[in-house]
């Protein structure tokens, strides 16, 4: 940063930061401006003014090894700009003097917001994406409420028929108990019938021993 010192301008800044009647705002910025002072300096004793095609050489390269980065060095170039103009050139045909220093700085933060001002559409995008996935997880929800409702009402149906088919196999399973008991009642009492009670087995082996013996005292006559 510097400024252009006025007439009579006293105060009680340090006079190493003015250089060319300008106040420079650091001992870095103020050896440069007295480096290109020198320069200056060197080329005015060396330099014929006179020969416009030399005066152009010179303006342009200095701008190409760009010599001159201060406000000294400027007002220099600005006066082989009038010499060159002076001579025949014009203002379209002279380069113009590039200046590398950012003078404008309050207009940074203003690009600082204008590049954050996309945000907000990010923020509103990932809002939409977090109320989307809301939306989607309440749908999930009630297909699995309903999914459940369905299966419980499809599941009542065969409960009932798996209960049928165990009392069905039940009563097969106890009239079959009942048949088989009743065909072994009637098949005791066959047996019973006709089988003779042990003493009337006697009395028949008795009886035949009797007839046997008959027959032999018969067979002795």
């Amino acid at each position: 940063m510097h400024h252009r010192t006025e007439p009579g301008f006293h105060n009680d800044m340090n006079n190493e930061l003015i250089v060319g009647g300008y106040i420079f705002g650091t001992a870095a910025d103020a050896a440069l401006a007295r480096q290109e002072l020198e320069r200056i300096k060197y080329l005015d004793d060396n330099m014929n003014y006179s020969n416009v095609s030399k005066v152009n050489q010179l303006y342009n390269r200095a701008l190409d090894t760009k010599m001159f980065n201060t406000p000294v060095g400027w007002e220099y170039l600005n006066r082989l700009k009038r010499i060159l103009m002076e001579n025949g050139y014009t203002e379209e045909t002279i380069r113009p003097v590039p200046l590398y220093n950012v003078f404008a700085r309050e207009e940074e933060p203003k690009r600082m917001i204008d590049r954050i001002k996309p945000l907000p559409k990010k923020k509103d995008q990932y809002r939409r994406k977090y109320v989307l996935a809301i939306m989607i997880a309440g749908i999930l929800a009630i297909l699995v409420i309903v999914m459940f409702v369905i299966a419980l009402k499809a599941e009542t149906p065969n409960m009932i028929n798996y209960r049928n088919a165990i009392v069905n196999d039940y009563a097969e399973w106890e009239q079959n108990i009942k048949e088989r008991e009743d065909r072994v009642r009637i098949k005791e009492r066959e047996l019973e019938l006709g089988s003779p009670p042990p003493h009337q087995l006697i009395a028949d082996e008795i009886y035949e021993e009797l007839e046997n013996q008959d027959e032999q005292d018969t067979g002795s006559r």
